[in-house]
């Protein structure tokens, strides 16, 4: 409703303004022109030659702001750019010369020993470990020499057993192979 007003007064001061300056053409009168506000209008004279251009005029007053449009799309992604070249890598440097050794200084005097501390306690005795695997068996020894006992006869009978072991054992223990 605002804009419709504004519009309306907008064309009224432009239909002024031109009324006024076709008064200020007729000759820089008001009186003469014949125009409507200045009395009243004369016959229409013949058609001259176009003047000059006038002075521009004042701008309008700027109308409102009209609403924001729809975002675009964006736009694609680039290509990516070739790589440089690498740079001039410089020469290595030569290497310094090694420097001289540093003087070691002299020994520092030993100092005095220490006093011996006490005997600690004995410590407790541990429990007794696993018993190891039997050894290898010896080599055997040489053969003993025995001495043979001496023959006793054959039992022929019950009564003469008991002779002939006591015999027998009489001679085993000569021989040394019974002890006494």
């Amino acid at each position: 409703m605002l804009f419709r007003h504004r519009k309306r007064k907008e064309m009224e001061m432009q239909q002024d303004s031109h009324e006024d300056l076709s008064c200020m053409s007729c000759y820089g009168n008001h009186s003469s022109c014949g125009c409507d506000r200045c009395g009243t209008r004369g016959c229409p004279g013949p058609v001259g030659p176009t003047g000059p251009t006038g002075p521009r005029g004042c701008p309008g007053v700027p109308g409102p702001m009209g609403p924001q449009g729809p975002q675009g799309e964006p736009g694609i992604q680039g290509y990516t750019g070739a790589t440089g070249p690498a740079g001039v890598t410089g020469p290595t440097g030569a290497t310094g010369a090694t420097g001289p050794a540093g003087v070691i200084g002299p020994v520092g005097a030993t100092g005095p020993a220490g006093a011996i501390g006490a005997t600690g306690p004995a410590g407790a005795i541990g429990p007794t470990g696993a018993t190891g695997p039997a050894g290898a068996a010896g080599a055997t020894g040489p053969a003993g020499t025995v001495t043979p006992a001496a023959a006793v006869g054959n039992a022929t009978s019950v009564d003469d057993i008991v002779e002939d072991f006591n015999a027998l054992l009489a001679n085993l223990r000569d021989a040394g192979l019974l002890e006494r």
